[in-house]
């Protein structure tokens, strides 16, 4: 994917309002906003350390420098010989922390102000900091590049772009194979397959097929159970592209729906409208959440939706913010959500649907294509 040094700009300039000297980076999908690395394993350390007047120094352990060369990569690559299985740890080991000790000292900046992100950095993990750095002082700086990575811009609208559209093709696959005479689990790994041939990305492929009772419950995968033609059944899409998540939801119904069934599905259809409609530059959370759910009618209660109702998307499938009652931020424009209000009644059964929703100058644009009625 297209990297763009303005980000790093922009971490430069927030790093100035903070008062930071560095930077360390140790989520990976930060790691890949900053340098453009896509990492492809299953577990490591990996890290970006970010100074000003500098190149971003990469670190990667010795066997991921090896194959580094498969992506542009906007960055000095520091290799460190792996030593994590030395012990029972699975977080960086010596040769992580000593090649970072290491760059800031080379720099002049042991006995600086260094940012941190807590969120992704273990207790054990600081402390190894700490005794390395006497003399240093530390700061979070999660929140900051939250902040930064809400603003989307058009590469990484494109990446999402391209995640919807094979979602799109799994959701379209499963309104072909869906049938009573199959089970969830094996439609669901149909559905996969049809998206990893369509370029989605093997690691971020996720597609859920549940029906029943099964499906309100936030952990379920599809079973061995046959798809019943009385309930809702869920089809729930997931894949990225590039590093960049993409997620589409419909729910429908094999057999005729009953009066109930058919409220729900307009009740939930309401909410999705409703979230479309007031994302749009300078609007609060707070207001979207709470007018969408004032406004859906007497039918039900309104809290039989599920919260939270959306949220921000693209690096990870769930980032701040969360649209739900109370949280005080303001849209801007180039800010990525997906919204997948969700409605459950006892007796009744669940119906999700999700899009994704770019905030655009003059409102929004619904970046899934598919209708949402489908019953």
């Amino acid at each position: 994917m297209q990297f763009t040094p303005q980000r790093i700009d922009k971490v430069h300039r927030a790093m100035r309002r903070e008062e930071i000297d560095a930077l360390l980076v140790t989520h990976r999908q930060d790691v890949q906003y900053l340098t453009g690395y896509q990492f492809r394993g299953v577990d490591g350390p990996i890290g970006c350390l970010i100074t000003e007047n500098n190149q971003p120094q990469l670190l990667l352990s010795d066997k991921q420098e090896l194959v580094s060369n498969r992506d542009p990569v906007m960055a000095k690559i520091r290799p460190f010989k792996e030593t994590r299985f030395a012990d029972w740890s699975g977080t960086g080991g010596a040769g992580f922390w000593n090649q970072i000790t290491g760059v800031l000292k080379e720099y002049g900046l042991s006995g600086s102000m260094v940012g941190l992100q807590h969120e992704w950095l273990s207790v054990r993990e600081f402390e190894i900091l700490k005794q390395s750095l006497p003399e240093a002082g530390f700061k979070d700086f999660s929140e900051n590049l939250w902040r930064l990575r809400n603003i989307k811009d058009a590469a990484e609208i494109d990446a999402i772009r391209k995640a919807v559209n094979i979602g799109e093709i799994g959701i379209r696959t499963a309104l072909e194979l869906v049938s009573s005479d199959k089970s969830e689990e094996e439609v669901s790994l149909e559905i996969e397959s049809a998206m990893r041939g369509a370029g989605g990305q093997q690691r971020g492929i996720h597609a859920t097929v549940l029906s029943g009772a099964q499906a309100q419950l936030p952990f379920a995968v599809p079973s061995t159970s046959r798809i019943r033609n009385d309930q809702f059944v869920v089809l729930d899409i997931t894949v990225s592209h590039a590093g960049y998540f993409g997620s589409v939801a419909r729910t429908i119904h094999l057999g005729k729906p009953t009066d109930k069934q058919r409220k729900l599905f307009e009740y939930v259809s309401n909410a999705a409208m409703g979230l479309e409609k007031r994302l749009k530059p300078q609007a609060q959370v707070k207001d979207v959440a709470e007018k969408t759910l004032k406004k859906l009618g007497r039918s039900f209660s309104s809290d039989i939706i599920v919260q939270p109702m959306g949220n921000s998307i693209g690096l990870d499938l769930h980032e701040p913010p969360y649209i739900v009652p109370g949280i005080q931020q303001s849209l801007r424009e180039d800010m990525v959500f997906s919204i997948y209000p969700t409605g459950f009644v006892a007796g009744v059964g669940i119906v999700k649907m999700a899009d994704v929703i770019l905030i655009t100058e003059d409102g929004c644009e619904n970046l899934t294509s598919l209708a949402r009625e489908t019953i």
